[in-house]
């Protein structure tokens, strides 16, 4: 499946846009996709953010 929206900032990666590669490919590696980080950067910055307000 391609995405034309494709958030990675690699445009030159041969799995550029191709989701399923890129899950593969990291998958293999045990690294996380970029998409995957972003997510993951997201839920924490929101758990900090739900810590502070119980302060």
């Amino acid at each position: 499946m391609d995405n034309i929206n494709c958030p990675c900032k690699r445009t030159k990666c041969e799995r550029y846009g191709n989701c399923n590669a890129c899950r593969e490919h990291h998958n293999d590696k045990k690294s996380l996709t970029f998409c995957d980080r972003l997510k993951k950067k997201e839920q924490r910055k929101a758990d900090r953010q739900r810590k502070r307000e119980r302060n």
